[in-house]
């Protein structure tokens, strides 16, 4: 057979109709498949060399090739996938693949990939298929138009459906002894792939993904063997796909959420009446939160662990442990170009991720289950997930299970149970859910990991909710969480009258040293505004309002501390309006004028004794030689940073 080179001048399609023709023959006569491999190359290697009728041409002639020479097709398949996945990108439309009467690129791609899985080797389809399963991209364009780049995602999911296909049949046809082999190999390719792309495709293109990722698993079938298969390969394969779920529900809601949380606080919570006022008209929900289509394949995967007989105790068992590392073995007799397989079921883990996301959707599904974790396993569980050893963020659905979680298990926590919790786990799972509550973009959703925060100290000692809230205003990074714990430190504090013996089991009592480590704060909160060079646009302004409108007012101040920060906060009022009248900043000024009002407002009611609340407080300000004394056996709690 005589070497054909890449031909200088533009190649027509009769030339490579007729060179593909040819060679042939020739090359089952001289058993020199390579050379012909080299001819595919040359010839299909651009398809824009030829027009959208010139590809369906010469798809045609070729697949009438390899169906009149089976031998050539079984040598020469495993170069094809990847030569044919560019000729899957054409003009015409992709709803009108199977229902087009008349021949197209893409209805002849697709019956040359359907003939090379059935007619063409196996086994080194298999690892080609798998090969190329890795190269593919989704070819988003910035300048494009949105239909074009949702076209671009139809492009890759229809390139990988046809390598998919491959995959499947393929895998049916290959005779072995080690059907885990296989199975491990392309599992793993599956699992890869789908974690490069999911966050890149559009919740359009990620359901048809999903239902094929679903249906490998659902009706997989095993490789013929010459032998029965002994029952350990059986079990391992089992084993391999428990643990595929499991690893996909991880992956697929990685940045999703599917509102386990708002779910069950609604229903805590009838109407949603917690929610503040001006977020009413919002749903409760996680950024990030999945379309009915995602939703519905949570649910098949779930319904699939229980076919695999995957009970939800087992989920629980594998949240509370660190699932076993995947340490493959070689075996002498096996072909070691093939990936090792497990050789256990201990060495095949469970994503513990996903065991957590599958956990969430059994009891939302049925909340009479007979599931139960200790509050110890709920902080084991949360600084698992969340505070991660190997660093990096937790995703939507994480932080989804953890409320969910956290309400569904501690709703009805007793105050012995936090007492037997030490103080720095249980300082330390508070942290996390106010962390929680100060980061999500969504108003909602820290409100409801803020509320759990809350209901937790309401069940905890008084002193010990103290020192967490105290060590909160001190030290807590973010601003946001100090405004809102002003409020809830003034909800806890007890201020009884001179002639009131101070005893409550619920609330601190706001004794001399509490009241100057209170004061302290707020002292420290007005001097780091006035050296703010924005003065009441400074980020700390919704704490020092929280303290000026809300806690004072309430809660009382000692007169020394009055006597100091209302003339001071009075000249900051004045100050910011002259920064108002240099400011360009239209937005900035009117923003200084509303906080300026509402902070005036504050001092308005601090200075005119009409309070009203308390008993009124005898009055506002509590002399120096007024202040109630520490009661017997008490001692002031210094948080816990």
């Amino acid at each position: 057979m005589a070497t054909e080179s890449q031909p200088s001048q533009p190649v027509t399609t009769e030339a490579a109709i007729k060179a593909l023709t040819g060679a042939a023959q020739d090359a089952v006569d001289s058993d020199d498949y390579i050379t012909y491999s080299t001819l595919l190359d040359i010839y299909l290697e651009d398809p824009e060399r030829y027009s959208e009728s010139d590809r369906v041409k010469i798809l045609q002639a070729l697949e009438d090739i390899l169906r009149k020479n089976e031998t050539l097709l079984s040598y020469v398949a495993w170069d094809l996938p990847v030569l044919l996945l560019p000729y899957l990108a054409s003009d015409d439309p992709f709803d009108q693949v199977a229902a087009a009467k008349h021949p197209t690129p893409r209805k002849s791609t697709l019956r040359l990939f359907n003939l090379i899985a059935e007619k063409g080797n196996a086994k080194e389809l298999f690892l080609k298929a798998i090969e190329a399963l890795s190269t593919l991209t989704v070819d988003f364009s910035p300048d494009a138009t949105p239909e074009k780049n949702l076209d671009s995602e139809k492009l890759f999911v229809l390139k990988f459906y046809a390598l998919f296909e491959v995959i499947i049949s393929v895998t049916r046809r290959i005779t072995t002894q080690y059907p885990s082999r296989f199975l491990t190999a392309s599992s793993t390719a599956l699992l890869s792939f789908f974690s490069s792309h999911v966050d890149e495709l559009s919740d359009q293109s990620l359901p048809v993904l999903l239902r094929r990722l679903y249906l490998f698993s659902r009706d997989y079938v095993p490789p013929p063997s010459k032998s029965p298969v002994d029952s350990e390969e059986e079990a391992l394969q089992r084993r391999m796909l428990q643990s595929y779920v499991t690893h996909m529900v991880e992956i697929m809601l990685r940045n999703r959420s599917v509102d386990w949380s708002r779910r069950y606080f609604a229903a805590i919570k009838p109407g949603l009446e917690v929610i503040p006022v001006k977020e009413r008209e919002r749903p409760v929900t996680f950024e990030g939160a999945v379309s009915a289509s995602i939703t519905e394949m949570l649910e098949r995967f779930m319904q699939l662990t229980l076919s695999y007989d995957i009970e939800p105790v087992e989920f629980q068992a594998t949240i509370l442990q660190e699932p076993p590392e995947l340490e493959p073995e070689n075996e002498d007799e096996i072909d070691p170009s093939f990936p090792a397989a497990p050789t256990s079921n201990e060495s095949i883990p469970y994503s513990a991720e996903g065991c957590l996301l599958l956990l969430a959707e059994h009891l939302i599904s049925e909340p009479s289950m007979k599931i139960n974790f200790t509050f110890p396993e709920i902080i084991q569980i949360t600084k698992r997930f969340v505070l991660r050893e190997e660093g990096g963020t937790p995703g939507a659905a994480v932080c989804d299970a953890i409320g969910f979680f956290g309400w569904r298990f501690l709703r009805q926590v007793t105050r012995e149970q936090i007492e037997a919790v030490s103080t720095e786990d249980f300082n330390g799972y508070l942290q996390v859910l106010t962390s929680l509550s100060a980061t999500s973009p969504h108003p909602p959703v820290r409100y409801l990991f803020h509320t759990l925060v809350v209901h937790l100290l309401s069940r905890a000692e008084p002193e010990r909710a103290y020192g967490y809230i105290i060590d909160t205003l001190q030290f807590c990074p973010f601003e946001n969480v100090r405004g809102a714990f002003v409020l809830v430190l003034k909800e806890f504090l007890y201020v009884p009258s001179n002639t009131e013996k101070p005893t409550s089991d619920d609330k601190v009592v706001y004794d001399e040293a509490k009241r100057e480590q209170v004061e302290e704060l707020i002292q420290t909160c007005v001097s780091d505004i006035e050296n703010s060079p924005g003065l009441l646009l400074d980020e700390k302004f919704p704490t020092l309002l929280a303290w000026v409108n809300n806690f004072l007012p309430i809660i009382g101040g000692s007169k020394s501390l009055l006597e100091d920060i209302l003339p001071r906060l009075k000249k900051l009022i004045e100050q910011d309006k002259a920064a108002a009248k240099k400011d360009s900043d239209v937005d900035e000024t009117d923003e200084r004028t509303v906080r300026a009002g509402i902070l005036s407002s504050g001092l308005e009611l601090l200075t005119s004794g009409e309070l009203g609340i308390s008993d009124k407080l005898s009055a506002l300000a509590v002399s120096d030689s007024e202040k109630t004394p520490v009661p017997t056996g008490t001692t002031t709690p210094t948080g816990g940073k």
